[in-house]
């Protein structure tokens, strides 16, 4: 291969890197999903989210069954706040975030924030 190629080789692969870089710094191109809530201050108490679940229980059994490492429950994401809550999804696996991602987006959900939280 003629030095001339080379360089243009790498200097395309360099700009790709570059960009790629850029991208992921600026948030562009995420590594995961970000999971987040509401501000605290817009959470619902910790009864009317305990209430919620409870009249979702059906619900809430369907998306533990997706994977072993999936638990519902009642969580106090603020820890200013102990009094705000919501309905907390407990996962493991990439596969299992997938698999409640897509039950919740068919389904009415809980009336409540959801929240996924990886273990």
């Amino acid at each position: 291969m003629k030095s001339t190629s080379k360089i243009i080789i790498s200097v395309i692969v360099s700009l790709l890197l570059l960009g790629g870089s850029f991208a992921y710094i600026n948030g562009w191109i995420t590594a995961s999903p970000k999971d987040t809530h509401p501000p605290c201050d817009q959470l619902p108490s910790i009864a009317e989210a305990t209430v919620a679940l409870e009249n979702h229980e059906n619900f809430a059994k369907e998306i533990e069954k997706l994977g072993d490492g999936i638990k519902v429950e009642v969580g106090k994401p603020c820890p200013d706040d102990q009094d705000r809550g919501l309905v907390q999804v407990s996962y493991n696996s990439k596969s299992e975030r997938d698999a409640i991602s897509e039950l919740l987006s068919r389904s009415e959900g809980f009336g409540v924030p959801v929240h996924l939280e990886k273990r």
